[in-house]
């Protein structure tokens, strides 16, 4: 398959052979290496396929046979390319057409927008949103900023609770979560989780799902403040039409107890203060080593090369590094190879004190900081400011460093709140009947 695609590339011709002996012609192709393929024989002639590159040496071959050939057929891209370059205008319209898709193909034209239960929204509004940030029919994809239209629809439209843009090809799909509003049903006090602040920040995004946000984006919040209310509220005079950028008037009214459920991110500052010292033990080896070998049979050691020193490690060094590597005959579920071997390489060094500048004492607590963030953030917070580090206090023998940093985190923790007033509906009076 990849020889016929070559030949194809290469181009190919379609020849006829007559005369003299067809098998001598045929010995004399083999042996020039000529590479024929499809031969149709009959008793007069001989038909078969050639590659372009290989017609010219078939001179000899057809002069050692004493045969005739002729060309009945030109196949592959070379003949196309020939063909073509005789009519212009075919060219030139085939470019067009490949410059036309290419263009067309880079633009949107078609703009989708779903948007989930209750869709109190209009689809117009959302497209006409989408367009104030740069996202209309007709406009080049690589012009356009996915996040800046996200972040426009969920800023000019208060009924958003999430909005995603999407690029697939020429068709542009926005996915709206809208706000659910949730009918008027007896409130459930025990099922009432609240959302608050587990630490000190500054509010950069709320995305709520479940419950009523008491919050915005730029509030500083302490820890333990309220961020997400375990209610849907409804509005007095029944739900208000949305229009993008009016205000919505409050809702004042419970309309259902639920667990709150929201994303709240905010940046949070951390500063931590360490006194690094100035000085540090340096090891530097002294060239002396030992080395042991040991089979160990159901944990009953066996000196197989070394030999064993009255310590208690059995290392004739007072200060030295150790390097261990076991071998084993593996484990299979509770059964435990009872042969291993040990081998025991101790090197001896000797420790020097050396003081190291304050270059490296200001990383060692960047080091140290970093290491701390590895354990507090999760995995959707991220580090927004490189780690600072700054002298505050020099003794003779440390430096004391504060470090600070700030991150993006999610801040929101659930804490069981207070049953909320739930109004009831007043009941019609009703008058008993007499007999």
């Amino acid at each position: 398959m990849l020889k016929r695609l070559i030949t194809y590339l290469l181009g190919h011709l379609r020849i006829e052979v007559r005369g003299g002996s067809l098998e001598r012609f045929l010995n004399l192709a083999v042996a020039q290496g000529i590479y024929l393929w499809d031969i149709e024989r009959t008793e007069l002639h001989m038909r078969a396929s050639i590659p372009l590159g290989d017609f010219w040496a078939l001179r000899p071959v057809a002069r050692g046979s004493h045969c005739r050939v002729r060309i009945r057929g030109r196949y592959g891209f070379p003949f196309i390319v020939s063909r073509t370059k005789r009519r212009p205008a075919l060219i030139a319209g085939a470019l067009v057409c490949l410059a036309f898709i290419f263009w067309a193909s880079g633009h949107v034209w078609i703009i989708k927008v779903t948007i989930t239960p209750p869709q109190n929204l209009d689809r117009r509004a959302v497209e006409a949103v989408a367009a104030e940030a740069g996202l209309r029919r007709g406009v080049w994809a690589g012009n356009v900023d996915l996040k800046r239209v996200e972040q426009h629809i969920q800023e000019r439209m208060g009924e958003v609770s999430w909005a995603i843009v999407r690029v697939q090809g020429t068709r542009a799909v926005i996915e709206i979560v809208e706000k659910a509003a949730l009918p008027r049903v007896q409130a459930d006090q025990a099922g009432c989780v609240n959302l608050v602040a587990r630490k000190q920040g500054v509010v950069e995004q709320v995305i709520p799902f479940q419950g009523e946000p008491v919050v915005k984006q730029g509030d500083i919040v302490q820890e333990g403040d309220l961020l997400v209310e375990c209610a849907f509220k409804y509005w007095e005079g029944g739900r208000p039409a949305v229009f993008p950028g009016t205000p919505l008037p409050p809702r004042l009214d419970v309309a259902r107890i639920v667990v709150a459920q929201a994303i709240v991110r905010a940046r949070v500052a951390y500063q931590k203060y360490w006194e690094v010292p100035l000085t540090q033990e340096v090891l530097e080896p002294t060239g002396r080593t030992a080395t042991r070998w040991v089979l160990k049979w159901r944990d009953k050691p066996i000196i197989l090369r070394g030999e064993q020193y009255p310590s208690q490690d059995g290392v004739p060094f007072a200060r030295y590094r150790e390097s261990r590597r076991t071998y084993s005959l593996g484990s299979w579920r509770n059964w435990r190879s009872p042969v291993e071997l040990v081998m025991v390489s101790a090197e001896e060094v000797n420790a020097r004190k050396e003081r190291i500048p304050q270059a490296r004492a200001l990383e060692q607590a960047r080091e140290r900081m970093a290491a701390q963030l590895r354990w507090l953030l999760g995995p959707s917070d991220q580090v927004l400011t490189p780690l600072s580090a700054k002298v505050e206090t020099q003794g003779p023998d440390f430096l004391g460093i504060r470090v600070s940093v700030e991150t993006l985190e999610e801040i929101a923790w659930p804490r069981a709140g207070e049953p909320l007033p739930v109004p009831v509906p007043p009941q019609p009076e009703t008058n008993p009947v007499r007999p």
